[in-house]
């Protein structure tokens, strides 16, 4: 699939176990698809650098602090016109059935630290916030998807030009 975007994936992780899941996932077409061992809260690329920016399953890891500057340097890479793509948990899935089974909230709050928090935060208004403090903007709604009862979400964001 990759060979027939013509587009290169630069794939960055501050894990080097996950980093070397994906050198062994991506061997053929290596030379597309740079690896780089950084922290998402201070990202090793220049301004303005990528037209599409893709967060897997990141933001609820992370305390809200954190998120914040992650939001910051994701605006920061993105060009004008590009287009940013998040999965992660959907909103506190209050009529979800596993999160209305009190021991299993219990466990995945144990588990997952930062996910209570990451539940209460707005996606749209954060990446929004970030977006307007480089001088870009969202074009238009968000397209919106959801998974497994909408306990989880895939978001896709354009940015304007």
């Amino acid at each position: 699939m990759l060979a027939a975007t013509g587009n290169d994936v630069h794939l960055c992780d501050v894990a080097d176990g996950q980093l070397q899941l994906a050198r062994r996932k991506t061997r053929s077409v290596a030379s597309r698809c740079p690896l780089a061992r950084m922290n998402a809260e201070c990202l090793g690329y220049a301004n303005e650098s990528f037209d599409q920016v893709i967060v897997f399953f990141l933001f609820h890891e992370l305390p809200a602090e954190a998120r914040r500057r992650t939001f910051a340097e994701i605006a920061r890479v993105i060009r004008p016109g590009g287009s940013v793509l998040i999965t992660e948990y959907a909103e506190t899935p209050r009529h979800h059935l596993l999160y209305r089974f009190a021991p299993f909230r219990w466990l995945i709050g144990h588990l997952e630290p930062f996910l209570p928090g990451f539940w209460q935060e707005d996606v749209t208004a954060r990446l929004s916030d970030a977006l307007r403090e480089n001088g870009k903007a969202l074009h238009g709604e968000p397209h919106l998807e959801y998974c497994f009862g909408r306990f989880y979400r895939v978001m896709r964001f354009n940015l304007g030009e």
